[in-house]
C-alpha cells in the first residue's frame, strides 16, 4: 500500500495553528499561565519553586500545538516569570537580567523538546498502523497455493468418514458470570501441521469448502442436542460468506431449535455484500444472528461491521490482550466500545487468558468474554456460571462453581 504524503503546510510557517482544537485549548493554556504566575508570586517569587508551575501550561501547549506551540508558550512563561516577577516579593528584590534570560531559554527549549517528542510518538504510531495495513493487504492479495497432491483425496475421505468432531468454548457475561453461549470449534482426527484451519483451507482449494463447513456445523448442532445444551444458550458456528446463501444452512438453522450465531471471520473476503445481506435477512427471520469474528485484527472487519450490521462483534486477541500498555489499541478499543453501545451491538472480548485482561474489559464495558482464563474448548456441558468472573468481584460466589 503506497504511503500517503502529508498535506502541504500553509504558507508563512504557521502550519501548527491548524492543529488548534478550538478556543478551549487556548483558554486552558491562558488560565494555567495566570495560575502559575499567581502561584509564583504568592510563594515569594522566583527564588522559590513557584516557576515550576509554568511547566503545566508549556506541556499542554506542546501536546496540543506541537514544538512551536510549546516554544511560544515557554517564551510567554519566561516573560511572565521575568521582568514582571521579582526574585523576592517580600524584600522587593528584582531579578537579575541573566537569571530571567536563562529561564526564558530553558522554558523555550523544554517546550520545543516536549512538542517534538509528542510529534515523534504520533509519527511512530501512524507508521505502525500503516505497516499493519500494508501487511494485511499483502496477506489479502497473496496468491492461494495449489492443493498439494493427495490432499484433495484426503479431504474427500475426511468428509465421507466424518473424521472430525466439535469442541465448545464457553462465552460468559461480564456482568454476572452467567453462560451466554458456546462457540463450536472443529477438531480433526487426522492432524496436519498447523491449526485445524489448514483443513478448511485445503477443502476450499479443493472445491469442498462449503461441504466441510456445513458438515462441521451439523456435527456441532447434533452434539449440542445430545448434550442437552440449554435452549437459552446461543450456539456460535463459524461460517464463510460463501456458505451463508446456501439453502442447506437455512434448513440447519430452522431445525436447530436454538439461538444460532453465525460467525464470519475478519479475514473472510466478502465479494458481494448484497448477496450476504439477502441471505442474512432470511436467516435472521429463522432466529439466527450474525457476528463479525476477529474484529480489530485488520481493516476488513470495519467494512464487515458497517455493511453487514452484525448483532455481535467479537474482538480479536491481538486487541484484547495487554491492552493497557498500548495507547493505539486502547483508543481503537474505546471507539469499538462506544460504537457497540450506540448501535446496541454485543461486544465480546476473545482471547482472555489472564485475570488482568478480564478486569480491563469488564471495566471498559464489554458485554461478554471468551478465552482460556474462562474455559478451554472441550466437550459439553460447560459451567453455567464462571468462577473466574465471580471471583473478580462482579458478584459474590454462590455455591461451588467449576469451569470445565
Amino acid at each position: 500500500m503506497p504511503k500517503t504524503e502529508p498535506a502541504p503546510r500553509p504558507a508563512g510557517g504557521r502550519w501548527w495553528l491548524e492543529a488548534v482544537p478550538g478556543p478551549l485549548a487556548v483558554a486552558a493554556i491562558t488560565v494555567l499561565l495566570a495560575v502559575a504566575w499567581a502561584v509564583t508570586y504568592l510563594t515569594g517569587g522566583t527564588r522559590m519553586v513557584g516557576p515550576h508551575a509554568f511547566y503545566l501550561a508549556i506541556f499542554l501547549a506542546a501536546v496540543v500545538f506541537g514544538a512551536r506551540g510549546g516554544a511560544l508558550t515557554g517564551l510567554v512563561a519566561g516573560i511572565l516569570c521575568g521582568p514582571f516577577m521579582p526574585m523576592d516579593v517580600a524584600a522587593g528584590e528584582p531579578q537579575l537580567l541573566q537569571n530571567w534570560l536563562l529561564r526564558v531559554i530553558i522554558f523555550v527549549a523544554i517546550g520545543a523538546a516536549a512538542g517534538a517528542m509528542v510529534r515523534a510518538m504520533r509519527r511512530a504510531y501512524e507508521t505502525a498502523i500503516e505497516q499493519r495495513i500494508d501487511q494485511e493487504l499483502r496477506l489479502a492479495t497473496a496468491p492461494v497455493p495449489a492443493v498439494p497432491p493427495g490432499h484433495d483425496r484426503q479431504v474427500r475421505q475426511l468428509l465421507d468418514e466424518r473424521a472430525f468432531h466439535p469442541v465448545f468454548q464457553p462465552i460468559y457475561a461480564l456482568s454476572d458470570g452467567r453462560l451466554l453461549g458456546v462457540e463450536a470449534l472443529t477438531r480433526f482426527h487426522v492432524d496436519l501441521p498447523g491449526s485445524p484451519e489448514v483443513w478448511f483451507r485445503l477443502a476450499e482449494q479443493a472445491g469442498l469448502g462449503r461441504e466441510l463447513e456445513l458438515a462441521a456445523m451439523e456435527e456441532a448442532v447434533e452434539a449440542a442436542d445430545r448434550a442437552e445444551l440449554p435452549r437459552c444458550v446461543t450456539l456460535g458456528l463459524n461460517c464463510s460468506p460463501t456458505t451463508l446463501p446456501d439453502p442447506r444452512l437455512l434448513a440447519l438453522v430452522q431445525r436447530a431449535g436454538r439461538p444460532i450465531v453465525l460467525e464470519i471471520t475478519e479475514h473472510a473476503v466478502v465479494e458481494d455484500y448484497l448477496e450476504v445481506q439477502t441471505a442474512m435477512h432470511a436467516l435472521r427471520r429463522s432466529g439466527a444472528r450474525l457476528a463479525v469474528d476477529d474484529a480489530g485484527a485488520g481493516f476488513a472487519s470495519l467494512r464487515h461491521i458497517v455493511r453487514l450490521a452484525p448483532e455481535v462483534i467479537k474482538l480479536d486477541r491481538s486487541l484484547t490482550q495487554d491492552l493497557r500498555h498500548d495507547p493505539v489499541r486502547t483508543a481503537l478499543a474505546d471507539c469499538l466500545i462506544r460504537f457497540a453501545k450506540d448501535t446496541g451491538t454485543e461486544l465480546i472480548a476473545e482471547g482472555i487468558e489472564h485475570a488482568s485482561d478480564l478486569a480491563t474489559w469488564r471495566d471498559f464495558g464489554a458485554h461478554a468474554a471468551q478465552g482460556f482464563h474462562l474455559g478451554r474448548p472441550g466437550t459439553l456441558p460447560v459451567s453455567e456460571r464462571c468462577r473466574a468472573i465471580l471471583d473478580d468481584g462482579v458478584l459474590p460466589i454462590r455455591g461451588q462453581v467449576e469451569v470445565r
